[in-house]
This record gives structure tokens, C-alpha cells and sequence, in this order.
């Protein structure tokens, strides 16, 4: 499956670029880096562990590349690699587990270690710009949609206790493909005729559905071994963009 989705984004960018490139003559063919903030929201940001719909995932970080063909000064066809990082918050897990154990076993330390939720995908679709002014600042939103392909942060705990057995609870790391829209709105500043300033907020959502996910645990917590996880964010980023025709 991963190969299937890695190949399928690489057709899909290829038929992009493509079409951008046989109508390029009359409009404007662009590409911009940008990069930021990642923000996750509702059951990704949760924190209850008792509720398997819960991210436990922070703030993050994101990158973008975005491409795609100008036809005028209002409209655009655009394309954008996203990818995302959200760290898995270790130390909520360490409260919830200091509490929800505090009569059973109130002498255990817990231990956590955590890797990030990760996803990165390739979305199309358009963007429509207002001139607040003239050929220098735009005001945009776009609405765009593809596949994206996640990873599962592995966790690993820990209870340490004095003369008694370690209690372990593992969670290997897994991965699922899923759809993905992002809505965002922001601003465009033309530095010159073929270099530009963006600013963008944009909400993405995703709801992949990890399977086959291995637990190994020896003091009776129990979670299904697959789980679909809804992801929303806010990504604020800001970046630079060219010209290339």
C-alpha cells in the first residue's frame, strides 16, 4: 500500500506539472517554499487515555512546497507536498498514568518515551486572489485535496517500582494512507515582478485508520490494535515564492 500511494502522488504531481506546463504561455507558473507552525485541534490534541480517539499530540512543525499555474490575477490551479510533525505529549501520559494507578500501585514511577505523529501528502486544487493592491498584495484562499500517508507515534512505558517486576506497555509505530482537504486563507505580497512573500492559515483534516498496530503490556491495559485516528490542524506558514516562466 505504501508503494501504491507513493507512486500514485508521483503520477499525480507528473499530470500536474504537465498541465501547468502545456497552457504556460499565457499565464504565470509558480513555486513557493514555506514552513511553520502546526496546531493540532479536538481529539488529536486530547489527552485522556481511556478515550482511544485521543492524540496526546503538541504543537509541531510543518513544510510546504506549493506549485501550480496563474491563469490571472484572481485565479490559480495549485498543488502542494505537505508534510507535518506533531510531538505525542509524553508527559500527560505520565499524569494520566500517575493517577489513574495512584491506589493500585502508588509506589510505581512511570517511565514514557514517545515518538511524533508524522504525515505528509500531495494535494491539487484551486486558489482565488482578491488585489487589496494593485499588483502588490492579494488577499487568498484556496481549498485543495489528495492523499496523505501518516505514522502512529510507537510509545513506550515503563512502571518502576523497588523489588517488584517492571510493568511494560509498548506501542510499536504504524502507518495508514488517507484522504486529506485543506481549506487555508492568507495573504500574497509581490516583492517584484518574479518574487513574492505569502502568509497562510490553513485548516487540514485526515482520518487515516491504522490496522495490525503491536501492543505488549503485562498489567491489563487494553487497546484494540486498530484505530482511525481523526487528525485536524491548523498549519500557520509563511514563506517565498517565484516566478518561473
Amino acid at each position: 500500500m505504501k508503494q501504491y500511494i507513493i507512486s500514485l502522488g508521483a503520477l499525480s504531481a507528473i499530470f500536474f506539472f504537465f498541465t501547468i506546463s502545456s497552457v504556460a504561455q499565457e499565464g504565470e507558473v509558480y513555486v513557493g517554499l514555506g514552513g511553520g507552525l502546526s496546531i493540532p485541534l479536538s481529539d488529536y490534541a486530547s489527552t485522556d487515555f481511556d478515550n482511544e480517539s485521543s492524540g496526546f499530540a503538541r504543537n509541531g512543525g510543518n513544510f510546504n512546497i506549493q506549485f501550480g499555474y496563474r491563469f490571472n490575477e484572481y485565479f490559480s490551479l495549485t498543488g502542494m507536498l505537505n508534510g507535518c510533525v506533531n510531538r505525542y505529549d509524553y508527559v500527560e501520559l505520565q499524569n494520566w498514568l500517575t493517577e489513574q494507578y495512584a491506589d493500585a500501585l502508588p509506589d510505581t514511577r512511570w517511565v514514557v518515551e514517545t515518538k511524533s505523529w508524522g504525515q505528509g501528502g500531495l494535494m491539487a486544487g484551486a486558489t482565488g486572489s482578491l488585489p487589496l493592491v494593485t499588483n502588490r498584495l492579494f488577499l487568498e484562499a484556496r481549498i485543495l485535496g489528495g492523499l496523505l500517508y501518516a505514522y502512529s507515534p510507537a510509545i513506550y512505558v515503563t512502571g518502576v517500582e523497588d523489588g517488584e517486576e517492571d510493568k511494560i506497555l509498548n506501542i510499536e509505530q504504524s502507518n495508514a494512507p488517507s484522504w486529506v482537504v485543506d481549506a487555508g486563507a492568507g495573504f500574497r505580497w509581490n516583492r517584484t515582478r518574479n518574487q513574492y512573500f505569502m502568509l497562510y492559515a490553513d485548516y487540514m483534516t485526515a482520518r487515516p485508520s491504522f490496522n495490525d498496530v503491536r501492543l505488549n503490556t503485562n498489567f491489563g491495559i487494553e487497546r484494540d490494535d486498530a484505530f482511525s485516528q481523526q487528525m485536524n490542524t491548523v498549519n500557520i506558514s509563511i514563506g517565498i515564492g517565484y516566478i518561473v516562466n
